[in-house]
């Protein structure tokens, strides 16, 4: 039989496993946040199209399961839906760099404004506050992807600075300890985001800069080919001319010849008479 001590100790250790397990799965939640937000942080224009192909994943079934709602598919239509407009978004986003970036700029800039300015207490989410919040959450997120297509390297390195450095700052803080304090998170975010873009700036100038040295190595070849060209084509003329000169003065040589034979022509006829 069991006694209520039994019972007691047989449930504490369970709930003793379930919150160690818990740890751990925070443990590792945060370590992966922090991860991932540094990487899109420092390599955010770097790692352009994978940050494409996932947000038009996330856009692509978002647009699928509101079409899936709207013309109330039913059994295995509704995956299928899904999957296809999933997997259409991402090759595209992908595979044209402005949109990607257009879809990029809009869900990070959309999640960083969204953490700042949306409330965390749950009792003050429902309000209408917080509904003209997320209006100014989505008009803000909006305003940076339409400039990401207009000047995408720029607006790529701030918008992905700014929402990696937030991710790693909040995950650090919560790994921390700090997590109630929502400063704490935004200090480490704000100077991990300067640090982030100031390195993507760099590694965008040196990019730039490489290409202008090919560029101007190549302007270089190009250039003493076509000197080299110019000075072949200079020495042809030089032996062209020698060689007409050297025909003309041949032809006048005939021609004196031809004069003298006939002034010896015209002298014999003159001593016959």
């Amino acid at each position: 039989m069991w006694n209520e001590f039994d019972i007691l100790e047989t449930v504490g250790g369970q709930s003793a496993l379930i919150l160690a397990w818990a740890e751990r799965a925070a443990l590792v939640i945060g370590v992966t946040a922090i991860v991932t937000g540094l990487l899109i942080c420092f390599l955010g224009l770097k790692l352009l199209r994978v940050l494409s192909a996932i947000s038009g994943l996330a856009v692509g079934a978002g647009i699928g399961t509101a079409v899936v709602l709207g013309l109330r598919f039913s059994g295995t239509m509704i995956p299928v839906m899904i999957l296809i407009c999933a997997a259409v978004l991402a090759v595209l986003c992908a595979g044209i760099r402005r949109l990607g970036a257009f879809f990029v700029v809009f869900m990070h800039m959309a999640s960083v404004t969204a953490s700042i300015l949306i409330p965390r207490d749950p009792a003050k989410l429902l309000t209408t506050h917080t509904a003209i919040l997320l209006g100014v959450c989505g008009a803000a997120a909006l305003v940076a992807a339409v400039l990401a297509v207009i000047r995408t390297e720029p607006v790529t390195v701030v918008v992905t600075g700014i929402s990696g450095g937030l991710l790693a700052g909040t995950a650090a803080s919560f790994l921390l300890g700090t997590g109630a304090n929502a400063m704490v998170g935004y200090g480490i975010g704000a100077v991990t985001a300067l640090l982030g873009i100031w390195t993507q700036f760099m590694m965008q100038s040196r990019k730039i800069g490489k290409k202008e040295e090919v560029y101007s190595r190549q302007m270089r070849e190009q250039v003493s080919m076509e000197s080299e060209v110019e000075k072949a084509r200079k020495i042809l003329e030089d032996e062209d001319e020698e060689e007409d000169d050297d025909n003309a003065g041949r032809k006048r040589g005939r021609g004196k010849d031809n004069e003298e034979e006939d002034d010896d022509d015209i002298t014999i006829i003159s001593e016959e008479l």
